[in-house]
């Protein structure tokens, strides 16, 4: 169990991190001193997923987009590490370091996770304040947490299933403390994280399906808001949109379904999520895109989002004209000529001269959605359904999915008419681009697909760092 001290300096921390998020987790009178260890440990994992050297920059807008290339090159400094990250110099001293601390960091949160889960384990429900609920749920989250930093390693330091070739390339850490590591080759390490997914699942289901499906609601899950008498009493159970809730957790393993290949299973997950819905009214849905302004990361789209409250502080050097790295790109290239497109209008990108860049992350602190990091989001569900129907030759259905997520970006009249698999693919990658502009998913597409045209001498599996220490 984590010391008193620890606790208390923990709980600190994100008191000053943030003042009005679902992390203020200011424990009531009857909460007891083990449970908000617990609750203080579990918040301490979302926090490390949300630093920089993860989501909060290198796996979101920063380093993983300049490997796919979302941005412009001529405008970053030769000397940059972005730059020399754009030509995949992998063996370059700067760019090492970044890609060795996505490798220690994650281990690291793998390693806070498996602690968590070994103390939530060894606690009975009469220590916690909601009994079997908490438990569960702290217990659920703590698995999909490890999953995900798994799968995140995974997808940057071993080749897809479709350059597959059979070696061990990482190990899958589930015990706490480590006595030794065994190296596993993609399959099973995909089966393992399926393994705690399904487990995961599982365990929250008591929470957000079977006994709250009301703090799935938009207004509950992102920003604490209802009828007072569906609200959650203690805000340690509200937000459940910056938590592993039930539907991120399906909304994942639909990914990581289609990482590994299992496209039937990847629709049967993400079609759940696009159904869910308590009475009539689906859980999750697309703000109306002459909203857009208002809500620039569509709140109402997304399943899973993580906290960083000096997100545009630490975004808005990259826009700026005398920065040595810019994150500009040309509007045209990405967005096409559409004059429909809303994330293509004034609200959502600024000009640069003849270039443009993301306002995504440029939200005034205080704002709705200003310290939001989109992690899995219902469009991405759409991709995927489109894209298990165009392996079935079911072309009407992948467009019909495509046009849904156009329309509701304003693109009324968008239609496609697809006559190949190969044809689909392509219109999905320029799809990703726009949609998903920021939020690091285009480099693992190309990576999925093993597509590797966008640029030259593209490498998409990263050098194991020299000192592995997990």
């Amino acid at each position: 169990m984590i010391t008193r001290k620890n606790t208390i300096l923990s709980f600190l921390t994100m008191l000053l991190m943030s003042s009005c998020s679902w992390l203020d987790v200011a424990p009531s009178n009857e909460v007891n001193e083990d449970d908000l260890d617990l609750r203080n440990a579990l918040n301490g994992i979302y926090l490390k997923l949300g630093a920089t050297a993860l989501y909060g920059s290198n796996l979101s807008y920063g380093f993983i987009e300049v490997l796919g290339h979302q941005y412009l090159p001529e405008y970053m400094e030769t000397t940059s590490t972005y730059y020399k990250a754009s030509e995949f110099k992998y063996d370059d001293a700067d760019v090492k370091s970044v890609i060795s601390n996505l490798w220690s960091n994650g281990y690291n949160g793998i390693a806070s996770c498996n602690h968590l889960i070994q103390m939530v384990s060894e606690a009975g429900p009469t220590d916690f304040q909601e009994l079997e609920m908490e438990k569960n749920l702290i217990h659920g989250e703590a698995l999909a947490l490890r999953a995900l930093f798994h799968f995140d390693i995974l997808r940057t330091f071993a080749p897809s299933m479709e350059a597959d070739d059979g070696k061990a390339y990482m190990p899958y850490v589930d015990l706490y403390p480590v006595i030794s590591t065994t190296y596993y080759p993609n399959v099973e390490i995909l089966k393992k994280i399926e393994n705690d997914l399904i487990k995961a699942r599982d365990l929250v289901a008591m929470c957000d399906v079977k006994e709250h499906p009301e703090w799935m609601e938009t207004q509950c899950r992102m920003f604490a808001k209802g009828i007072n008498s569906e609200l959650p009493k203690d805000v340690f159970f509200a937000y459940r949109g910056y938590r592993m809730n039930y539907y991120a957790i399906t909304a994942l393993l639909a990914r990581v379904y289609m990482w590994e290949k299992e496209y039937k299973k990847a629709y049967d997950m993400a079609m759940e999520v696009i159904e869910a819905k308590i009475d009539d009214s689906k859980f999750f849905g697309f703000v109306e895109h002459t909203s857009l302004k208002e809500d620039m990361k569509d709140s109402e789209s997304i399943l899973f989002t993580l906290s960083r409250v000096t997100l545009e502080e630490e975004y808005r050097p990259y826009t700026d004209t005398n920065s040595k790295t810019r994150f500009w790109f040309n509007k045209t290239d990405i967005f096409e000529d559409s004059q429909e497109d809303k994330r293509a209008s004034s609200a959502m990108v600024e000009a640069a001269g003849d270039v443009y860049y993301s306002k995504k992350y440029l939200i005034a602190e205080g704002t709705n959605d200003y310290d939001m990091i989109p992690i899995l989001r219902l469009s991405e569900m759409y991709y995927i359904i489109a894209e298990y129907a165009a392996r079935t030759n079911d072309f009407t259905t992948a467009a019909n999915a495509l046009e849904t997520v156009c329309s509701a970006r304003g693109m009324i009249s968008k239609t496609f008419n697809f006559v190949s698999l190969e044809n689909f693919l392509d219109e999905l990658v320029k799809e990703v681009r726009k949609e998903l502009i920021g939020e690091g998913q285009l480099y693992f597409l190309y990576k999925r697909l093993d597509r590797k045209s966008f640029a030259d001498d593209v490498k998409f599996v990263f050098d194991r760092p020299e000192n592995e220490d997990i």
